[in-house]
């Protein structure tokens, strides 16, 4: 039985088999240090939209009625980019140029999942999917095949403690 808040959720773009595929081969092409830093499963790779952390049974209910609300068009993206944050050691892909139908996502999923007592980051929506965890140092800088990836949906994602990590399992798709 669950207990209060033992459920952690987050709301993503999810990329199909083939994005997965090319973004693990596009990893390979980069100077990263196996032996320190860890790769994410190619399972667990997605682009956050909002992460909400844990919650009730009551609020990822609500979550999900809002979410069913969000108005979104289906738009293209570009993962033609690579970039390092330093201070969570963590390597991404991302697009030079973001789509405006991603932001208006972004933003209009923000406002409606409000309703459920959520409150959207106040830092600016840097799109994104990690890659790689604990990169103590930025690899070389090369250029990133692009990765064409048509988005027509949305997830609710739970994340799963597991031995060695997490999974994340989509629970609702929101489709556009």
């Amino acid at each position: 039985m669950r207990t209060a808040k033992d459920v952690r959720l987050f709301f993503a773009l999810w990329p199909d088999d083939d994005i997965r595929y090319q973004l693990a081969e596009n990893l390979k092409r980069f100077n990263i240090d196996s032996d320190k830093s860890r790769p994410v499963n190619n399972s667990n790779l997605h682009m956050t939209l909002h992460f909400i952390g844990n919650t009730t049974m009551a609020e990822m209910k609500c979550l999900h009625q809002q979410a069913g609300q969000v108005n979104a068009v289906p738009f293209d993206l570009i993962l033609d980019s690579a970039g390092f944050f330093r201070k969570p050691k963590v390597f991404w892909f991302g697009c030079q140029n973001t789509p405006g139908a991603l932001i208006d996502l972004h933003q209009n999923l923000g406002e409606e999942i409000s309703e459920c007592e959520y409150t959207p980051e106040s830092r600016s929506f840097s799109p994104h999917i990690t890659v790689a965890r604990k990169i103590y140092r930025a690899p070389e800088p090369i250029a990133v095949e692009p990765v064409h990836w048509h988005v027509n949906r949305f997830v609710m994602v739970e994340s799963v403690p597991v031995f060695g990590g997490v999974r994340y399992e989509v629970v609702e798709s929101y489709y556009f």
